[in-house]
């Protein structure tokens, strides 16, 4: 979506340069989603993420948004998923530590029986969306996919790349923008 590339840019939640990843990877360019956390650039995202769900016709009962990027984006994802189609679509999230007072433990929401959809910000090696896929399982809910703002392409094996890979596994992996189509 050239929308979603252009306003990255402007926003410099798109940078180009030298860059060392998470991932350990080095890169030519850097995404960082927490530039659209503004209330007119995260509605403006989260709309993309609805227009994305609905255009792939997601069959999903609950949207996950894993620590720490993936639960605002969860959130904002979910209020505007309500406007747009009056669902009113539970919201589900984990912890990085395990909380040891009030209702305790690692997971806010309940996973049990539910169709999960991830919500998370990008695809590098999907490190991140395989351990949630993991925690959404273990807590007896469906991990039906995720959806990412920006699949980076990298390369996995035999020029595959990452969501290829993770595809031919069985994990649905989609993309509000592929990289690639910032090039053309």
């Amino acid at each position: 979506m050239q929308d979603f590339l252009d306003k990255a840019i402007e926003l410099e939640a798109l940078k180009f340069g030298s860059f060392k990843l998470k991932s350990g990877m080095e890169s030519d360019y850097f995404f960082n989603i927490a530039a659209f956390f503004d209330s007119e650039s995260l509605s403006f995202l989260a709309d993309c993420y609805v227009s994305k769900i609905l255009d792939l016709k997601i069959d999903f009962d609950l949207f996950f948004g894993p620590a720490y990027k993936g639960i605002p984006l969860a959130s904002v994802v979910a209020t505007k998923y309500f406007e747009a189609t009056k669902q009113n679509i539970p919201l589900a999230f984990d912890r990085k530590e395990e909380k040891s007072h009030g209702e305790g433990g690692i997971i806010m929401g309940n996973l049990e029986g539910k169709k999960a959809l991830l919500i998370d910000d990008v695809l590098t090696a999907g490190t991140a969306i395989k351990n949630s896929k993991e925690i959404i399982e273990s807590n007896r809910g469906t991990f039906v996919g995720a959806l990412v703002a920006l699949d980076r392409e990298e390369p996995y094996d035999s020029g595959k790349t990452f969501q290829e890979f993770y595809a031919e596994q069985g994990i649905k992996i989609h993309s509000i923008a592929k990289i690639s189509e910032l090039k053309k």
